[in-house]
């Protein structure tokens, strides 16, 4: 009898695997080849390939398909390859994948779970999203160039002090960052190179801000459940609890001495108030917590990753830094001659740009969830789907970018770029969910540039080839070992 029941219960669960792996055969769509139970996720729980590696070797074996099915377990998820198809879920059918493909618990992991980027509805997404944005407009932006001279001071004596030795760019490009964070949005004096204890370099830096372990991380995307249950989280708590200690002695800062200033944080702490009172609750609180770690988290880890590759590329690249270079000086010879309008009109500093986040995007895919039934391509979406994009896949592909691997920045002249198929360059997203905050970190990496080759030529400085992209970090950075000098002019 016992036999029986075991071979009724493998029969009933043999059926179901073929069944619920069938999801997308009997849509007419092409499914990668499953295995039993895992369906395509095996790799990814024995932490044999990252989640980036697995959507970039689909694209690339499959990508003729447009549409690619695949499976976490028994859950149906879609990849696609079709810049058209791109298209529509980013913009045409924004209201059909509004939602982005990351599942986190708010409760648990309040940071992220408010972050522009993972905010599932769309009203809180929009009031969210609209504080941020109002915070970097282009007047706003205008207003910061000073208080970046002044963070530039403080980088050049550092580099006078540790002249002729090797500098780490992952170090360096994140002090640089942080300095402008803090002092743009939070009004605190930037200290990165110079106070060693400096609170956010000790409790937010790049080491301790994210604790997305990979099982963190893969319930994220593909298996909720396992993040409701172990109540994982990708922010660390003590960088939360720095940041609510941050936050309420700065405010208490500010409403004691009668404080106003034009930064991030008076557009949060106003957004919160009522009737002219700071309503003062754990909910409210917590938002303007999240509002200044989220824009700390987005405009340093993501814009000192690019800032990093960019050291490297020229280091390794001396004719695209000497023509660079020259292009600096014809517009200005110091630091104070660079305002916001010369520094966005300088069309190869923005060639090079664009080229380095081609070849070293800091978030290499995009996700979305499909929030209502849609049919594309007569393929029908059924509302809870998850779709990838994978960004850098198309960014390394031969067919839209000829010798994918070289740094070139003269792909995006005036006149190749116009040649560029849309929706295949994704750096930044795109459409209503676009990053918010790509005007400000290109500001900070231009003017970080501008500041750099005015007086320094970047060179090798140990085999920094070999030191590109670090595998195991959430965001694409380069390794902790990749170093350049900077020689004086």
């Amino acid at each position: 009898m016992l036999l029986e029941i075991i071979i009724l219960a493998l029969s009933v669960l043999y059926l179901f695997n073929w069944w619920a792996h069938g999801h997308w055969k009997r849509k007419n769509v092409f499914s990668v080849p499953t295995e039993f139970l895992f369906g395509n996720v095996r790799l990814l729980l024995q932490q044999k390939i990252t989640i980036y590696d697995m959507l970039c070797d689909f694209h690339n074996k499959y990508k003729e398909h447009k549409m690619i099915g695949f499976y976490s377990f028994y859950h149906p998820m879609l990849l696609v390859t079709d810049p058209e198809i791109i298209k529509r879920i980013l913009i045409t059918d924004f209201n059909s994948f509004s939602n982005s493909g990351m599942d986190l618990n708010a409760t648990v992991d309040p940071i992220v779970g408010m972050n522009p980027f993972t905010i599932k509805s769309i009203s809180e997404w929009k009031e969210v999203r609209g504080m941020h944005a109002a915070h970097l407009t282009q007047a706003k932006l205008k207003e910061l160039i000073p208080g970046f001279l002044k963070v530039a001071d403080i980088m050049f004596n550092y580099i006078k002090n540790h002249k002729n030795q090797p500098i780490k760019v992952l170090y360096f490009s994140f002090r640089i960052t942080v300095d402008f964070a803090v002092l743009s949005a939070f009004g605190i004096e930037p200290r990165s190179f110079t106070d060693p204890d400096f609170c956010f370099i000790k409790h937010a830096n790049t080491e301790n801000f994210f604790a997305a372990s990979h099982m963190s991380t893969f319930g994220s995307f593909f298996f909720p459940l396992l993040s409701r249950l172990f109540s994982l989280r990708l922010v660390s708590k003590g960088t939360e609890e720095f940041f609510i200690s941050m936050t309420k002695t700065n405010l208490e800062h500010r409403l004691s001495a009668k404080i106003t200033q034009s930064d991030l944080f008076e557009t949060l702490v106003n957004s919160q108030k009522k009737e002219g009172e700071t309503k003062c609750n754990n909910q409210t609180e917590m938002a303007i917590v999240a509002g200044c770690a989220n824009f700390y988290m987005d405009s340093t880890m993501t814009s000192s990753s690019v800032l990093s590759f960019m050291f490297l590329e020229f280091a390794n690249n001396q004719d695209i830094q000497k023509k660079l270079r020259e292009e600096i000086l014809s517009v200005g010879k110091k630091p104070e001659d660079f305002d916001f309008e010369k520094i966005n009109t300088m069309p190869y500093l923005q060639m090079v740009f664009d080229e380095c986040l081609r070849l070293h995007s800091p978030i290499g895919k995009l996700s979305r969830t499909c929030t209502k039934d849609i049919v594309i391509n007569d393929v029908k979406i059924s509302k809870g789907t998850k779709v990838f994009i994978a960004a850098s896949a198309f960014h390394y592909d031969p067919e839209y970018y000829p010798e994918p691997k070289k740094f070139d920045p003269e792909r995006f002249s005036e006149v190749n770029k116009q040649s560029i198929v849309k929706f295949t360059y994704l750096p930044f997203g795109d459409g209503p969910r676009i990053c918010v905050g790509f005007k400000y970190g290109t500001l900070v990496v231009k003017i970080s540039i501008i500041f750099i080759l005015l007086k320094y030529r970047i060179v090798v400085s140990g085999n920094t080839k070999e030191s590109f992209h670090n595998p195991d970090e959430f965001f694409v950075t380069a390794r902790p070992d990749a170093a350049i000098q900077l020689q004086e002019l």
